[in-house]
């Protein structure tokens, strides 16, 4: 068994976002409350976009009501994939929710209570009311593929279309439900034949996600089955499969595991696939909150465990020592950076 590529986050960054929230505590929550008391919207800008930009220059920031009532600092990757593990980080480091605190925070916009009641400004300064924005969709597996219309887009450029368009799709279904659940996206000049407004589309990835997530937010596994030179693949996967689950896991583990006790053409025998099971179990165990096992492949006399941990933690140690007691053959591992899951990429339902 051997590990390749092990990397750790950088001091640096961890020592920047314990800055973040050292000022918070002594001054900073103080100072935006009275700022948002005061509705001195330059005083608040001025708190928080240097300490902001001082974690990571190109993080997003906006301050807003929270779900439970109180108010919602948001630190985001401003759009940018690579700055996603940091804001996942720094929301958390952040301070536990105490019952005195007015303040919530999150790492991801949320959506708005009425997208429909929105307007958002071109380039050009031109309103665009979300009322009238109509969605073509066609569900592709566990995601919709959209086509959005507006009577403002034919007289945009393209790329101010597909601007308008995803601001309305983070606007209605905050930026995780766009990032989870909606696949290609495209704008069009004419009118969408059975088309829908945002209220029908927030409604329709509401009732997609119910077929794929549990009420307390566990995800379901499809099972996925192919052929290879070498026989029958089965495979299994979360759903939904994205990095935007748990970003500040960036760094994905191939751990393949030998099994003894076949069935039909190389597949596991229901002992084999008891046991691999456990150690399945074992591995979510002991990863805890620094990683997940996301999907395996079985074929040959193999499986191949897909796992994604977080490298500022000892998780990769961890599993190492996990699967190094298996008793069926030597387990190899193999541990390579890929912030975006592209190792997992073609098991995406």
């Amino acid at each position: 068994m051997r590990i390749f590529g092990r990397r750790r986050a950088s001091d640096s960054e961890t020592r920047r976002i314990s800055a973040f929230w050292t000022w918070w505590a002594q001054k900073g929550a103080l100072a935006c409350g009275a700022a948002l008391d005061a509705d001195d919207q330059d005083a608040l800008v001025a708190l928080l976009a240097r300490r902001v930009d001082a974690m990571e220059a190109g993080l997003s920031w906006e301050v807003g009501p929270g779900p439970l009532g109180g108010r919602l600092l948001v630190v985001s990757a401003g759009g940018n994939p690579d700055h996603r593990a940091l804001a996942r980080r720094w929301l958390l480091a952040a301070p536990e929710p105490d019952g005195v605190s007015p303040w919530e925070f999150s790492d991801q916009r949320p959506p708005v209570d009425d997208p429909v009641e929105a307007v958002l400004t071109t380039p050009g300064g031109a309103a665009i009311r979300l009322a009238d924005m109509l969605v073509g969709a066609r569900q592709n597996g566990a995601h919709f593929d959209l086509t959005l219309f507006h009577p403002a887009f034919p007289d945009l450029a393209e790329d101010a279309r597909l601007q308008i368009a995803f601001h309305a799709l983070d606007t209605t279904l905050g930026e995780s439900g766009t990032e989870l659940w909606i696949g290609e996206v495209e704008t069009t000049l004419t009118r969408p034949r059975d088309g829908f407004g945002l209220d029908g589309l927030r409604a329709a990835v509401r009732n997609l996600r119910k077929e794929y997530v549990d009420p307390d937010g566990n995800p379901a596994w499809v099972l996925l089955h192919g052929e290879s030179p070498q026989g029958p693949v089965i495979a299994s996967a979360v759903v939904p499969l994205h990095p935007v689950t748990a970003p500040n896991l960036t760094h994905h583990v191939g751990v393949m595991v030998p099994y003894i006790g076949f069935a039909e053409r190389g597949l596991p025998s229901a002992d084999a696939l008891r046991e691999l099971g456990q150690l399945e179990d074992r591995l979510s165990s002991t990863l805890g909150p620094d990683g997940r096992v996301v999907a395996h492949e079985t074929a040959n006399g193999v499986r191949l465990l897909h796992a994604y941990v977080d490298p500022t933690t000892s998780a990769p140690q961890r599993l190492e020592e996990t699967v190094g007691g298996w008793a069926h053959g030597d387990v190899v591992t193999r541990v390579d950076t890929d912030p975006a899951w592209d190792a997992v990429r073609p098991l995406r339902a």
